[in-house]
């Protein structure tokens, strides 16, 4: 009797799911741009994450008393990494061009890999070092601008990719050990605890009272957020680091096609070059594996 191929398998549903989280992440960026035109960045973020927090609080009414310390410590490192991405990018963007930033922090997608046999001894296959390469590539091609140099935000926002591939990596070893929404939620209040903290120390600490800013902080706490890095954790129990960064890495390209969209931006034809190779890069992972040696992905 024939064998049915599924076309669906838990490792499509996973991509499935973190296209729609760069889907979303995308659409952010633009909300999130004009709304910083009100409201302090750190202050923005603060908002952001509480309300994240507080959703997943909602969620995991029943379940935090089941709260082991292992899983607090875990999800406390995660938050630390992606308190740390955040910050060293915003801080960047004040010394360097968005183009630049959206390049280099999508230089994650490089720094994966070299992370992921450091610290999961999972070495990459043939197939996503060639995807790795592309979407580099591509990422170049769609961000950077010919003449612009390298300065003390381009350092800065690599710190981001670099802080962005330890939250991926270690995401990996954690979400096998842990409960996701506990794992989520104290992800969602440290990054919470620690963006009001930086906001009253480095900023003017305000009540937004614009409803299109309301609107981006209810967008980006639950979606962008609390349903966003669950997705992500539940993605990563089935994907490898290395792929789940492929996958991520199309969330300039939505951007972009989000700007054009809402906010009346043009793109070159650099830069739908360079979309369409971040594409290929990403349609590669899913070409039959080759056979591949122990220890590898």
């Amino acid at each position: 009797m024939p064998v049915k191929r599924r076309y669906f398998s838990r490792e499509r549903q996973a991509e499935f799911a973190l296209i729609a989280v760069t889907v979303v992440w995308g659409l952010t960026f633009s909300l999130v741009k004009k709304s910083l035109e009100e409201i302090p960045p750190f202050v923005f973020m603060a908002y952001r994450f509480a309300l994240a927090f507080l959703v997943m609080a909602a969620v995991s009414l029943r379940r935090v008393r089941d709260m082991k310390r292992g899983t607090l410590a875990a999800g406390s490192l995660l938050g630390l990494f992606l308190y740390g991405a955040y910050s060293l990018q915003t801080i960047g963007l004040k010394y360097t061009s968005a183009g630049n930033a959206g390049f280099i922090t999508g230089l994650f997608v490089v720094f994966v890999p070299v992370l992921s046999t450091i610290f999961l001894r999972k070495r990459p296959g043939a197939r996503s070092v060639i995807s790795v390469v592309l979407a580099t590539a591509g990422l170049a091609l769609l961000s950077l601008q010919p003449g612009e140099g390298i300065n003390l935000g381009d350092a800065l926002v690599l710190g981001c990719a670099f802080t962005y591939s330890l939250h991926i990596i270690f995401m990996d070893r954690f979400v096998q050990r842990h409960d996701l929404v506990l794992l989520t939620l104290v992800q969602m209040g440290v990054v919470a605890f620690l963006h009001t903290a930086s906001g009253l120390i480095f900023e003017d600490f305000s009540f937004p009272t614009g409803g299109f800013v309301w609107m981006t902080i209810a967008v980006c706490g639950v979606l962008a957020s609390a349903v966003a890095f669950f997705v992500q954790a539940w993605a990563q129990k089935v994907i490898s680091p290395v792929r789940t960064s492929v996958v991520l890495i199309m969330e300039p390209v939505f951007s972009v096609l989000f700007g054009i969209w809402l906010l009346g931006e043009r793109l070159s034809w650099r830069g739908w070059l360079g979309c369409a190779i971040m594409l290929a890069a990403m349609f590669i992972t899913e070409i039959k594996p080759e056979t591949a040696p122990p220890g590898s992905e």
